[in-house]
This record gives C-alpha cells, sequence and structure tokens, in this order.
C-alpha cells in the first residue's frame, strides 16, 4: 500500500513537473488574448486551402515582436480560424476553430453559425506536450497528428516565413 501511494505521488510530481517545463498556463493565455492594440498586418494567402481562399493577418507588439499570425479560410459551408500565438520562440501554441454554417454560403433565407469547435496544441521547444495517455482524453495517434498539420500551416508556409522562422521545430 505504501509503494502504490509513493509510487502515484512520485508520477503526480513528474507530471507535474513536466507541465510545469512546458508553461501551459502561458501558453492558453496567449491564445486566448484580445490582440487590440496591437499592430496588425493583413495579407493574402497564395496557397488556397478553402473554396474562398485564405487571408494572414499578422499581430505585432510595439517593438516589432511578433504576438500571434492568424490564418483565416473560408468557404460555402463553414470557415477555419488558426490562430498561433507565440509566447517565447520555444513556447507557442496553436488553437484551431471550425465553425459550420447553418446553410450555404449563397442560399435563401437567414445565415447563422451552428456549431464551433475548437483545438489547443501547445508546444515547448519545438516539441508538441502530450500528456501521459493513460491520464489524457486526446486521442493519442490523431491528436499528435492534427498538431503537425495545424503547426505546418504556420512553419510551412512562405507567405509568413519571415515572421516564423525563428520558432523551435
Amino acid at each position: 500500500m505504501k509503494r502504490s501511494i509513493a509510487f502515484l505521488a512520485l508520477f503526480f510530481i513528474s507530471s507535474s513537473a513536466e507541465a510545469a517545463e512546458c508553461a501551459l498556463g502561458k501558453i492558453e493565455t496567449a491564445l486566448k488574448a484580445p490582440l487590440e492594440g496591437l499592430r496588425k498586418l493583413d495579407r493574402d494567402a497564395s496557397e488556397a486551402q478553402s473554396t474562398e481562399g485564405g487571408t494572414w493577418t499578422i499581430y505585432r507588439e510595439k517593438d516589432g515582436r511578433v504576438n500571434t499570425i492568424i490564418r483565416i479560410d473560408g468557404g460555402e459551408g463553414g470557415r477555419v480560424d488558426t490562430r498561433l500565438s507565440i509566447v517565447n520562440r520555444e513556447t507557442y501554441g496553436i488553437a484551431r476553430m471550425q465553425t459550420d454554417y447553418i446553410r450555404h454560403v449563397y442560399g435563401e433565407g437567414p445565415f447563422a453559425n451552428i456549431r464551433q469547435a475548437t483545438d489547443y496544441y501547445f508546444f515547448c521547444g519545438g516539441k508538441l506536450y502530450m500528456a501521459d495517455p493513460q491520464w489524457s482524453v486526446v486521442d493519442p495517434d490523431a491528436y499528435p497528428k492534427a498538431a503537425a498539420e495545424a503547426r505546418a500551416i504556420f512553419l510551412g508556409s512562405k507567405d509568413i516565413a519571415e515572421f516564423t522562422k525563428g520558432l523551435a521545430r
């Protein structure tokens, strides 16, 4: 019994230490922070990932440091907003929000959003933070794949390469 309690205590301490090394709280705060007051630069995306094409919005601090980059891809049935928020070169997060519309954009009648779902990805030292699969609620195969796809939107784009070149990969 004492061994079980000691093992559990050690597990939670090591899990807490790993989470502390990856500043999850700072990343989450950055992903949800308002962007008012930051310098804003808009660009059209050269690579369309949807029928309506895409746009980039780069938000910078007064000193020129990149704070957040948002990629928006629109389509007839919805849109995807993918946000990269940077704590520092080693620590950043990505939030990917899928919005579905109640009807086709060009259809008749009222228009409204019917569903929004957001996935969050946390990166420390360029590596995706993953909780121990035994205690996690995410799919240990699908989540890293989706995170890699979301990160490739930013780190693989020539449109914004000058803003992401220093980020840990």
